[in-house]
């Protein structure tokens, strides 16, 4: 009687023993149960399916094209308060307001070219015979200049035939937003371009120095810049040239990014807006690249792609994308797939925080708990099913999310009778010893 009585009570005690048995999760069924506590609903399980995906491939995302969608023209730069201004004034002639007069030349037209007497030669008596003939010479004639008219005067050294130009100090445009230029008074500047101010300063100059012309040059500016920071070899402040810059011009001038371009994203700061989209897709898209404009901060981030693996698959571990985007099937690939001993096909599920957007737009209810505007969905995957396999090839995985293999319900059984055994053998074999025997 004792050996059937031990085995009643061992299999009473297999029937409520499973609860306590190590697992690395729960079930599928208890997934499911685990949605909705006394009609509050925790999360949200959605089976996955052709709708699920298309819905969820439709979701629009951050974009800096309709984020900044009324900025898609350059800039106009205009001078600032603090920037450095170069001021350069031409006149046509020497003599002018800002240029000295010509050296005065000596009377008569300058000193005159005599040329020089040839070496005291023998004088032969004019009209002798075979005496050859001697041209006339005259005081002050030069060879070749008609008798009586005086040598035209040389080239005065250090004149030039052209205009003459005079550069003004560099100068910081001031607090009134304006500078100032001798015999012009203070040019307004600030808010206006260079060549509005170009015509400003001709037009002033115009009756006092003869036929000005202006060139008003942006030395340096504070203003018209954009900062770039954050994961890039060299943060700066970059300026911003006439034509305009864009997004990845402006990268570039900074050195480019120093992380992988699928761990890097871009944050857009402009007047109190802050948009965020990856470095890939900056790349990849030529509407997102931009037109930067002043005062904008770049700042480059990197941020590590990651998802988490646990339950019956051949790797447990929080596995980097290593991509600028992966799918449900690479993800298992990665994890070295579902173990065959352990894992249930049809209780793959993938926990993930989604918009409260995106859980009306799939039919769901929003958690009770929810908060921040998302809400918790957990997504299940039947991998029993073959069309189930194309799903998760489509199936975006995102950042943190989360992936659990539920194990088999025979795998429970399975491991407490392991256990059982490890427990109860050596007392059975001992009662069979004593049965047969003698203790």
């Amino acid at each position: 009687m004792k050996p059937l009585f031990l085995f009643a009570w061992l299999m009473a005690l297999s029937l409520g023993g499973c609860s306590w048995v190590p697992s690395a999760g729960p079930s599928a069924s208890e997934v499911v149960e685990q949605a909705q506590l006394q009609g509050e609903i925790l999360f949200d399980v959605v089976e996955v399916d052709d709708r699920v995906v298309s819905t969820l491939r439709a979701v629009p995302k951050e974009r800096f094209a309709a984020r900044f969608e009324h900025d898609t023209q350059p800039p106009a730069v205009k001078i600032a308060i603090g920037d450095v201004i170069s001021v350069m004034i031409w006149e046509s002639a020497a003599g002018g307001l800002f240029t000295e007069p010509p050296p005065a030349l000596p009377p008569g037209g300058g000193m005159p070219r005599v040329e020089p007497l040839a070496p005291e030669a023998p004088r032969e008596e004019l009209g002798a015979p075979g005496a050859p003939e001697q041209p006339q010479r005259r005081s002050g004639a030069v060879e070749g200049a008609a008798p009586g008219r005086a040598a035209p005067p040389p080239e005065v050294a250090g004149a030039t035939s052209g205009g003459q130009a005079v550069q003004i100090p560099p100068q910081l445009v001031q607090s009134d937003g304006a500078i100032s230029v001798p015999y012009a008074g203070r040019i307004p500047a600030a808010g206006r371009s260079p060549a509005e101010v170009q015509q400003t300063i001709e037009a002033r100059l115009a009756k006092r120095a003869l036929q000005p012309q202006a060139i008003v040059v942006v030395v340096k500016s504070f203003v018209n810049t954009v900062t770039v920071t954050g994961e890039v070899v060299a943060g700066a402040q970059v300026p911003l040239s006439p034509g305009g810059n864009r997004l990845l011009e402006v990268i570039a001038a900074a050195g480019g990014a120093k992380a992988p371009v699928y761990e890097t994203f871009v944050r857009l700061s402009r007047n109190g807006v802050t948009a965020t989209i990856p470095l890939q897709q900056l790349v990849s898209d030529p509407a997102e690249n931009i037109y930067a404009w002043p005062g904008d901060v770049l700042t480059l981030v990197q941020v590590p792609q990651t998802f988490s693996v646990f339950g019956a698959t051949g790797r447990n571990a929080e596995l980097p994308f290593d991509a600028e985007k992966i799918s449900v099937s690479e993800a298992l690939g990665k994890s070295q797939g579902l173990r065959d001993d352990l894992a249930k096909p049809e209780g793959v599920f993938l926990f993930r925080y989604e918009p409260n957007a995106v859980v009306r737009a799939l039919g769901q209810p929003t958690a009770s708990a929810a908060s921040g505007g998302v809400s918790p969905i957990v997504y299940r995957f039947d991998l029993r099913d073959g069309k189930s396999y194309l799903l998760a090839q489509q199936f975006p995985v995102e950042d943190k999310d989360v992936i659990f293999v539920a194990d088999a319900p025979a795998v429970r059984s399975y491991k407490f009778a392991t256990l059982l055994n490890n427990i109860t053998g050596p007392i059975i074999t001992g009662l069979l010893v004593c049965q047969n025997g003698k203790c």
